[in-house]
C-alpha cells in the first residue's frame, strides 16, 4: 500500500467459516477517507460484496451463507477522545431483513482495535460449532462444541480459562443467538451488548459461538499534539456547559435510567404497550435502585462518565451481580409490562443478558402478547401455542409470567417460539391487525413514544435500520442535550418540525459518523471539537462541510442497500398503535402525529425519489456511491 494510513491498521480481514480460509486485504485510504470505519466502512464492503442475485437471495433468507457479519471500529476508537470506547457490528438483519448494525462498549473495542484490523469480515458457515480466536494479526479456528449451549457470561469465562489469557477479550452470543431467535445479539465485557437487529442470530446461524481478541498492536494517530490540544479545549468547554455537567453527573451516580422519571412526565416513556404514559415511575428510577440495591459504576474505556452500573440483588438465597440495568431495558421489561417491581425488572434484564437478546424487541414483543389477550385479540391463534401457560395468567403486571416467557423466547419453546420473531410476524401468526404491531421496518419501536417528539417519530421512519432511537436521537436535541449550530439541531416546539427536518437530518448524519468513527454519542463536543478529534486522529483535514458529507454518504449508501432489499417509500411510517391519539397520556394526551408533510420535505432535502424511495442518480454519482 503506497499511501500510510493514520489512525488505522490499514487491513481488513476476510473469514470464511465453510472452507476455513482467511484472506488479508489492504484498506483503501480513499474508502477509509470518505466512510471513516465502524459501520460506515463496514456498509461500503458490504455494497460492494453483494451482486443483485445476493440481495434476492437474502430478501428471503438472511441466514444465507453469503450474508457477511463485520465487526470494525473506527479511528477515534481508543483515543483520547472521551467516550471513544466503542465498536461495531453490521450484517442484512434476520430479524428486518434489510441493513442492520449495533454498537457496544467496554474494552473489547481496544482488543479488536489493537488486533491488526480495521474490520473483520465474516461470512459462510462452519461445519461444526466455531469460534475465532485473533491475536496479533493471526486468526486460529477453534472448537466452540463444548461452550455451544453456555450462556453469554460463561462462555466468556471458559474461553479464557481454555486459553490460559486473561487478557482476551470476548464477544459472544448466548443460547438465543444459537436458536436464533431474530432479535438475538451480542455480548462482551460481561454484560454490554450489541443489542438491536439481531446479529447474534445471524452469528448463529454461522456457527460461530464468539470471537477471542488479544490484541497489542498500537494504532499510530496522525498528529498526537492536536489530540491533546483538542482534549483540554473540550474539556474546558465543558466545565462551562451546565446542562451537559448536570447530565453528566447525573448519569454518574444513577446511569441511563436516571430519564425514567423526567421521561414519563414529559410523555417520552411508554407504558402498557404503547397505550399509557402515565404510571409509578418512582418505583422504578436509578434513584429508587441505588437507594433499594448496592448498585457499582463503571465506565467502558476511556470514559470518566461512567454510566454503566452492576447491581447486586439476593436471589433464590444467594447474591449475584446483575449489569444494569438499563434505561431500555427497565421501561421496556418494566413500564411496558405493568411491572413495577424492581427486583423483578433486574431479574428479567439479567436474564436476557444471560441468553443473549435484545431486552428491547423481547419487552415489546411480550408487551404485544399482553395487549392481544387484554383486549381479547387473536385468542384462537395464541392458545395453540400455549403449552404450561395459562391465558389467564397472559396480563399486565405478572412479573413472574415475564421470567418464564424469557425462558421460552431463548429456547424457542411454545409461546416463545412465535414471540422470538418479533412483532411483525406475530401479528401475521395471530391473525391481528398489522397496524397493532409496534416496528417501522421490522424493528420494534423503542422506549422513546414517537408522539412525544415528532422529530423523533421522522428519525424513526427514515432510519436505515428501522426504529432506532440512537441513529437520530432527537429527543436530546429539543430537551437542549445537543447544541450543534448552524445545524437546525435544537429545541423547539417539540410537536411541530416544520423547517427542522434538515436539523433531523443533520442529526442522523452526526450520529452516523460517531458510529464509524467509532465513539459514543453521550459525550458530545461542539462541531468544532468533534472534527478536530477526527482529523487528529487521521490526518484528513476535515472541514465541517466535508465531514458532514461523509455522514450523509454513509447513510445513502445504507439506503441504497435498504432499497435493493425491498424497502420503498410505502415502509417509511409508524404503526397504527404508535399513532393512536391517546385519551390518558399526560403530557401527550390528545396529541395526533401527522408528519407525512414532513416526510416530503426529508426526501426533497435527502433528494430520495417520492415514488420509489430510492436516493436519485444524480446524487449517487455527487457522493461517489455511482
Amino acid at each position: 500500500m503506497s499511501v500510510i494510513l493514520k489512525g488505522y491498521n490499514g487491513k481488513i480481514a476476510y473469514v470464511n467459516l465453510s472452507e476455513e480460509k482467511i484472506e488479508i486485504k489492504d484498506l483503501d485510504p480513499r474508502i477509509a477517507e470518505e466512510y471513516l470505519g465502524g459501520t460506515g466502512l463496514s456498509a461500503k464492503i458490504t455494497y460492494n460484496l453483494l451482486s443483485e442475485s445476493d440481495y434476492n437471495t437474502l430478501k428471503s433468507d438472511p441466514y444465507s451463507e453469503i450474508n457477511p457479519l463485520i465487526f470494525a471500529t473506527g479511528p477515534v476508537t481508543g483515543t483520547l477522545r472521551p467516550s471513544s470506547g466503542r465498536y461495531s457490528v453490521t450484517g442484512i438483519s434476520p430479524l428486518t431483513k434489510i441493513w442492520g448494525e449495533g454498537t457496544s462498549g467496554g474494552t473489547f473495542c481496544i482488543s479488536l482495535r489493537n488486533s491488526g484490523f480495521d474490520a473483520i469480515v465474516i461470512t459462510g458457515k462452519a461445519k461444526n460449532a466455531t469460534y475465532l480466536y485473533i491475536h496479533d494479526g493471526t486468526i486460529e479456528f477453534k472448537n466452540a462444541s463444548t461452550i455451544w449451549g453456555k450462556s453469554t457470561y460463561d462462555t466468556q469465562k471458559i474461553i479464557k480459562n481454555e486459553l490460559n489469557n486473561d487478557n482476551a477479550k470476548v464477544a459472544t452470543i448466548g443460547i438465543a443467538g444459537e436458536n436464533l431467535v431474530r432479535y438475538a445479539g451480542i455480548i462482551n465485557d460481561e454484560g454490554r451488548v450489541v443489542g438491536r437487529c439481531g446479529l447474534g442470530a445471524l452469528m448463529g446461524s454461522k456457527n460461530l459461538k464468539a470471537l477471542a481478541i488479544h490484541g497489542t498492536n498500537r494504532v499510530q494517530i496522525a498528529d498526537v499534539e492536536l489530540m491533546k490540544k483538542v482534549f483540554k479545549a473540550a474539556e474546558e468547554k465543558a466545565k462551562e456547559d451546565f446542562l451537559g455537567a448536570a447530565t453528566f453527573n447525573v448519569y454518574n451516580l444513577y446511569g441511563t435510567n436516571s430519564y425514567l422519571d423526567i421521561g414519563m412526565a414529559i410523555g417520552d416513556t411508554p407504558g402498557y404497550y404503547f397505550t399509557k404514559s402515565e404510571f409509578f415511575a418512582e418505583k422504578l428510577t436509578g434513584k429508587t435502585l441505588k437507594e433499594t440495591f448496592p448498585v457499582f459504576s463503571y465506565g467502558c474505556a476511556g470514559c470518566n462518565m461512567q454510566c454503566g452500573k452492576k447491581t447486586i440483588i439476593e436471589h433464590n438465597g444467594e447474591e449475584i451481580e446483575v449489569d444494569g440495568p438499563e434505561y431500555e431495558s427497565v421501561a421496556s421489561l418494566g413500564t411496558m409490562l405493568g411491572v413495577f417491581d424492581a427486583k423483578n425488572v433486574i431479574l428479567s434484564s439479567h436474564k436476557c443478558n444471560i441468553y443473549g437478546f435484545d431486552t428491547i424487541s423481547g419487552g415489546v414483543s411480550i408487551s404485544f402478547l399482553i395487549y392481544l389477550v387484554e383486549n381479547n385479540l387473536g385468542i384462537e391463534k395464541i392458545k395453540q401455542h400455549l403449552k404450561d401457560i395459562k391465558i389467564e395468567e397472559i396480563k399486565w403486571g405478572n412479573g413472574e409470567l415475564i421470567l418464564k416467557l424469557i425462558d421460552k423466547i431463548s429456547m424457542r419453546d411454545g409461546i416463545g417460539d412465535v414471540l422470538a420473531d418479533g412483532v411483525r410476524i406475530m401479528a401475521e401468526k395471530f391473525e391481528v391487525d398489522p397496524e397493532l404491531a409496534a416496528h417501522v421496518k421490522g424493528l420494534e419501536v423503542p422506549m422513546h413514544d414517537p408522539r412525544a417528539f415528532f422529530g423523533q417519530a421522522l428519525s424513526y421512519i427514515t432510519c436505515s435500520t428501522g426504529a432506532n432511537h440512537n441513529k437520530g436521537d432527537w429527543y436530546g436535541a429539543e430537551l437542549g442535550f445537543l447544541n450543534y449550530s448552524g445545524l437546525r439541531i435544537r429545541s423547539g416546539d417539540r410537536f411541530k418540525i416544520d423547517r427542522k427536518e434538515k436539523g433531523v437530518i443533520a442529526l442522523q448524519n452526526i450520529r452516523a459518523i460517531d458510529d464509524s468513527a467509532v465513539n459514543c454519542n453521550f459525550r458530545n463536543p461542539d462541531l468544532e471539537d468533534f472534527i478536530g478529534y477526527i482529523n487528529a486522529a487521521t490526518g484528513f483535514n476535515y472541514a465541517k462541510k466535508s465531514l458532514l458529507k461523509v455522514g450523509e454518504r454513509i447513510n445513502t449508501i445504507k439506503r441504497v442497500i435498504d432499497c435493493k432489499l425491498g424497502i420503498t417509500r410505502a415502509d417509511d411510517k409508524l404503526a397504527g398503535i404508535n399513532t393512536k391519539v391517546l385519551k390518558e397520556g399526560g403530557k401527550i394526551t390528545g396529541v395526533k402525529l401527522d408528519i407525512e408533510h414532513n416526510l416530503q420535505r426529508y426526501y426533497k432535502e435527502r433528494q430520495w425519489d417520492w415514488e420509489t424511495g430510492k436516493p436519485m442518480e444524480e446524487k449517487l454519482k455527487e457522493l461517489g456511491i455511482l
